[in-house]
């Protein structure tokens, strides 16, 4: 390149001759050029180019060499929207900026061709260091990085493919899967497999055209011929296919042979897109050819994976067979063997008694039939090993075909079928081997009478020229199409099909298959489940080479196998008439335990009949369907099962038994010739409660059924028992007056009793969520319980729920109950937990009678206000006048004992009236304590000057013992002066004259206040202390203290709502009383007590109104006000007193409440809204006195509320009070 731009004529160019360039555009270059590293510089404002060799491979040879001082823009045209703002960009800010692996597409190999570059924008400063007349460009192209990173990773995704499934579809689907994910290197996939019918299309991704998925669409069979890859052109097979995730179409496809099998072979033929905007150099056809190679492993893995699957599964196929044939086996061998054993052993062990006849031929039949299976097995072997050879001999096969099957008539025709036999006329004797011919004949006709349970069977023999044809056709079960393939096969048998009897080993028809391809033959089978079977065997005729037997052939296996058939097949005809003959119809009466024996061996129903019938009542069945009506018509004691039977076996029965409420309890023990422990795990864990392994010893027998008998005895009579109680406990149950329910650890309901079940007729609550409409639940603060919390959810959880929780029910005719309902969890010995107990008690009438009673406390309050108010209001002028009296000092010693004696009763009805009143506040919770730190030593001495003249009336000693220091309390000091007030009054009434008084008060040890008033009075019985605090007791009604036995209830009222308790003690009648009040101890206890600031008292209380509509209370009050030095004006209703505020201007209104017309509420109102008397001090004075009236009169404008009969002296205090104020305040 320096030798290019040496010889290049600058002056044609926009930069101009190098002698005029900068120097820092000469120093940039000279850089650039020595550089072996690819260098591009930018130049002036459009950008001019000069680059190094280094940087040649970035333009291709279509841009070499004349990009060369051509302008950016037109250079790199085709990225200039990306690297133009760049560029820009460093020019403006003069800061470098780098980009790292980024994509372009460049006009190069193709015109697209993707590449990735990673480089950085470095301005290039003039002299001045600040002007950027240039930009120099160190750069790397990273596109075979990037582009194998890529390829690697699709590579080793293909490797990780896990098998899926069997068959090479599901692989070949799973890397087309991996193939979609790639497509800017492979746009497109498809998998074809090669085959003897022509390719197959197994998978395909990124085809949208149908035309392209078809195998002729490809060059499949020249590729698979060349076995080789190959790259073909897509135009020439006018094929458009994407070129990747642009829209630009492929141009090229790679098409693999790939192998999948052990020979090599082509199994298979991989067409793989290639993207449009990469040049298909060596490294992208060796990257196809490995996506291919991986493709055919995972697929030849599935394969294999197949092949050895299908391996596993015809071995274990195998096994089953073999395993299931020694089951039959075992079966058949041991029922016979029971039944020669069983009475060997019992001929042994009666010292040699001789066993009888019919024991004998019991004997030799299943000893016939022990021969006739070990034959059958040894022929089937022989067979198999080639040691068995066909002689043949000329045969008269219409002879032997009539005389082996007319052998069977009177047997079939005694089960009542119909035996027919038609045999074409045949001009010559066959040649064959007749013993193997006989054997064919006698397994056919066998399996056909076993198998048909009514119809008939017929037996044809066809002249078919070569060859003759013996068909076997009957009218029984038939045989499943899906069995059909499998019906010849060795060890296979039809389970629980319709048969006389389940014995059998299940190589009969493999035998005769067998038995008939040594004859040349063929045989085959048509059949119809419902409609019977038809076998057929094709023989040939004539002498054949291939049958003729050798000098050393074998002779027949079985000369009598005739017998042998005959004898078993009999025994499947009828179902033990010998053992049901035997049963005489007493055996089934008499007390004895019922028995019911089900065995399809009509030799083995005989032996548990000899063995059984002495003891029991015998019943017996020769399957399961008809065992199993039986015992649902008369359940018997106990059953006694084999397994293996026709129809429904012996596992089905015992499912249907336990199934059946009728025959749950009843115990069955089974009979089977499958050893082993599982064999009797499977039995026992089906609900068998015994397992017996042929051959079973006689005795072993007739001790476990004796056993369970004697078991089922104890159980039922438990089960009687536990019946008899669970009525006793649902007696007592619908006798309680609340419901009660049991449900299980999962909310299902098992027990309720009848009030439950009225109580909730849909359901119980929260056990049913769909039901949860019905209910609303509250807790004890009255908030909603939501239904996840109800008593029964929360006990499931083991929470105990008690006392309950209050629900109401909305019953289907719209009637709301209230429920009380109470749960708690139920668990098992070791703690888990199993259910839960839930309570409903109907509390309905219950909260209607509680709100009634709670009407009924409202009225009783209210009229024990009006009540009061009523009697206040006459006392009101009696206190007055008896105060004025006082006042006014006149009269002699005796008026003023009367006025004495007047004021101590007017005072004592007012005090019965508040006692009564603050009793009904309590009960209601109105009162609202005013608690401050008080000493009680003042307390005291506030009670003391109380009561002072009703103990000085009595002449009694009042004795008070107090400590010096104070004694501070958190207390309602009124409250408490009226508590210990109430205990003096009792004292001086409960004690004669001249009685003594002690008070005390001290601290005790725990901190506690103690107050004591002891009296040496009347005293009280020990019947009565702890009667005396309730309300109106009295200890002795008829000597006559008075009152209304309130005092006391008031006192225990008041002291427990200061957090105290009060005790009384007496030693009996005549030995006085002692009350105790505790107080809890306070943190102010050390306080000192507050200072009282004495307030002098005025020459004036002002000018006060009074408004009251009775004018002896009004006027009373006028003149006791007037000799206590007020200004006084009367008014006797509201309009009057609003009337006299201008003129008179009041400084305080005493105010009565209940006037006619404009009551006080009203007047306070308007005197309050008025702005000239907004300052008047507002006195409410009434007989209502309760809490609730105080908060009326505050929030109608009143200052102060006080209680008609006025206490004067507190009302004196109140207006010094105000007017003191009023001269302080100028």
């Amino acid at each position: 390149m320096a030798q290019r731009l040496r010889e290049l004529d600058w002056s044609k160019t926009a930069l101009g001759e190098p002698g005029a360039w900068p120097q820092n555009l000469r120093t940039a270059l000279s850089l650039c050029l020595s550089s072996r590293f690819p260098i591009l510089i930018w130049w002036g404002a459009d950008f001019r180019i000069l680059y190094n060799d280094a940087y040649i491979p970035f333009l291709g040879a279509t841009k070499h060499p004349a990009a060369l001082a051509q302008p950016g823009q037109i250079c790199w045209r085709e990225i200039w929207g990306s690297i133009g703002p760049m560029l820009e960009g460093v020019y403006r800010s003069g800061q470098a900026t780098w980009s790292h692996d980024a994509q372009y597409f460049f006009d190069r190999s193709l015109p697209h061709e993707e590449v990735y570059v990673t480089f950085t924008y470095g301005p290039i400063l003039a002299a001045d260091g600040v002007t950027v007349e240039g930009v120099f460009c160190p750069c790397t192209e990273t596109t075979e990085k990037i582009v194998s990173a890529r390829r690697l990773e699709i590579l080793r995704k293909l490797g990780a493919q896990p098998l899926r499934g069997l068959g090479i579809k599901a692989p070949a689907e799973a890397i087309c899967g991996v193939m979609s994910e790639s497509r800017m290197d492979v746009p497109f996939c498809l998998i074809y497999r090669c085959g003897d019918l022509g390719p197959e299309l197994l998978a395909a991704t990124g085809v949208d055209a149908p035309q392209a998925l078809t195998p002729a669409a490809w060059p499949l069979g020249a590729v698979a011929q060349a076995a080789q890859p190959q790259t073909i052109a897509l135009a020439p097979l006018d094929l458009e296919l994407p070129g990747g995730p642009w829209e630009d179409l492929a141009s090229w496809a790679r098409l693999v042979p790939i192998s999948w099998t052990a020979d090599g072979s082509v199994s298979g033929i991989m067409v793989l897109g290639v993207g449009s905007r990469r040049p298909l150099d060596e490294a992208y056809r060796d990257f196809l050819d490995l996506v291919a190679h991986h493709a055919a492993s995972a697929i030849a893995n599935a394969a294999a994976y197949e092949q050895e699957s299908r391996r596993a599964e015809a071995l274990a196929e195998l096994d089953r067979a073999k395993t299931t044939f020694f089951s039959n086996v075992s079966h058949e061998f041991r029922t016979p063997l029971t039944l020669i054993l069983g009475p060997l052993e019992q001929a042994l062990g009666e010292q040699g008694q001789p066993l009888d006849p019919e024991s004998l031929q019991m004997l030799h039949r299943n000893a016939l039939r022990l021969q006739k299976l070990v034959n059958s097995l040894l022929d089937f072997s022989r067979i198999e090993g080639g040691a068995i050879v066909a002689r043949s001999s000329p045969t008269d096969l219409v002879r032997a075909t009539t005389e082996h099957a007319s052998a069977f008539r009177s047997m079939i025709e005694a089960a009542g079928l119909k035996l027919r036999v038609q045999c074409d006329e045949l001009p010559d004797a066959v040649w064959l081997d007749r013993d193997l011919y006989e054997k064919i004949l006698l397994n056919l006709l066998s399996n056909a009478f076993k198998y048909t349970l009514q119809g008939a069977i017929d037996v044809i023999l066809r002249d078919c020229g070569a060859s003759v044809a013996l068909s076997v056709r009957d009218t029984g079960v038939g045989i499943a199409s899906d069995e059909l393939p499998r019906i010849f096969e060795r060890f296979h048998r039809i389970e629980n099909a319709a048969a006389r009897t389940h014995e059998g080993t299940g190589i009969g028809l493999a035998l005769v298959r067998e038995l008939v391809a040594l004859l040349g033959g063929a045989i085959e089978v048509e059949s119809q489940p419902g409609v019977g079977s038809v076998f057929t065997v094709t023989l040939p005729k004539g002498e054949m080479p291939d049958l003729a037997a050798p000098a050393h052939a074998s002779p027949s296996t079985d000369s009598d196998a005739g017998a042998s058939f005959l004898q078993e097949a009999a025994r499947w005809g009828a179902a033990a008439p010998d053992a049901m003959a035997r049963l005489a119809p007493q055996e089934a009466g008499g007390g004895r335990p019922a028995v019911l024996c089900i065995d399809d061996n009509a030799d083995m129903r005989d032996y548990l009949h000899s063995l059984l019938a002495p003891r029991y009542a015998l019943r017996f069945a020769s399957d399961g369907a008809s065992a199993l009506q039986s015992a649902r018509r008369e359940p018997p004691d106990l059953v006694i099962s084999d397994v293996m039977m026709p129809g429904m076996n012996g596992l089905s029965l015992l499912q249907a038994l336990r199934a059946d409420d009728r025959t749950r309890s009843v115990p069955v023990i089974l009979l089977s010739a499958r050893a082993g422990e599982e064999a009797r795990v499977e039995g026992m864990q089906a609900g068998a409660d015994d397992y017996l392994v042929k051959p079973f010893a006689a005795r072993e027998l007739q001790a476990r059924v004796d056993a369970h008998l004697r078991l089922a005895l104890l159980r039922r009579e438990a089960y009687t028992a536990l019946r008899a109680n669970e009525r006793r406990l649902r007696a007592i149950l619908d006798q309680l007056p609340v419901g009660v329910g049991v449900c299980d650890a999962s909310g299902a309901w098992m027990l309720a009793n009848a009030l439950m079940e009225r109580c909730s007729p849909c359901t119980v609550p929260s056990a049913r969520s769909e039901q949860a409409a019905r209910w609303r639940g509250w807790d004890e603060h009255g908030e909603p319980v939501p239904p996840e919390n109800w008593p029964t959810r929360r006990a499931l959880r083991g929470e105990m729920v008690v006392p309950g929780t209050e629900m109401q029910y909305m019953s289907e005719d719209g009637e709301e109950r209230w429920m009380r309902v109470s749960a708690a969890p139920l668990r098992a010995d070791d703690g888990e937990l199993v259910g839960a107990c839930t309570v409903v008690q109907d509390v309905t009438e219950l909260m209607r009678a509680e709100q009634e009673l709670r009407l009924a406390h409202d009225r009783k309050d209210e009229f024990l206000a009006v009540l009061a108010h009523e009697l206040r209001n006459p006392l009101a002028p009696l206190h007055n006048g008896l105060q004025l009296l006082r006042l006014s000092g006149t009269g002699d010693e005796q008026t003023r004992r009367l006025h004495d004696m007047l004021a101590r009763q007017a005072t004592h009805m007012a005090r019965l009236v508040d006692d009564l009143l603050d009793i009904a506040r309590i009960t209601n919770g109105k009162i609202l304590l005013r608690k401050n730190p008080v000493d009680l030593t003042e307390v005291l001495l506030n009670a003391l000057e109380t009561c002072r003249e009703a103990i000085e009336a009595q002449g009694h000693e009042l004795c008070m013992d107090v400590p010096e220091q104070p004694l501070m309390v958190e207390a309602d000091g009124m409250r408490l002066a009226q508590v210990v007030s109430n205990l003096l009054n009792n004292a001086a009434k409960y004690t004669d004259r001249g009685g003594k008084i002690r008070v005390r008060a001290y601290r005790e040890a725990d901190g506690n206040l103690l107050v004591s008033v002891r009296d040496n009075g009347h005293g009280i019985p020990a019947s009565m202390l702890a009667l005396v605090f309730e309300p109106f007791a009295q200890v002795d009604r008829e000597r006559g203290a008075g009152g209304l036995g309130i005092g006391l209830t008031l006192v225990r009222r008041l002291v427990e709502l200061h957090g105290g308790t009060v005790e009384a003690r007496s030693e009996g009648l005549g030995a006085g009383a002692e009350f105790l009040v505790r107080l809890p101890a306070s943190a102010l206890a050390a306080a000192a007590p507050p200072q009282v600031q004495p307030v002098a008292a005025t020459r004036s209380l002002g000018r006060i109104l009074v408004v009251d509509d009775s004018p002896d209370s009004g006027d009373t009050t006028a003149l006791v006000l007037q000799a206590l030095g007020a200004e006084v004006r009367s008014a006797c209703d509201g309009a009057a007193a609003l009337a006299l505020l201008d003129s008179f201007r009041p400084q305080v209104m005493l105010v009565d409440i209940g006037m006619p017309g404009m009551d006080g509420y009203e007047v306070a109102r308007r005197v309050r809204a008025g702005s000239p008397a907004g300052g008047i001090v507002l006195i409410a004075m009434t007989g209502w006195g309760q809490e609730e009236d105080r908060r009326k009169s505050r929030e109608a404008g009143f200052d102060h509320h006080l209680v008609k009969p006025m206490d004067f002296d507190r009302l004196e205090r109140l207006l010094n009070d105000l007017q003191h104020k009023r001269i302080e305040t100028g």
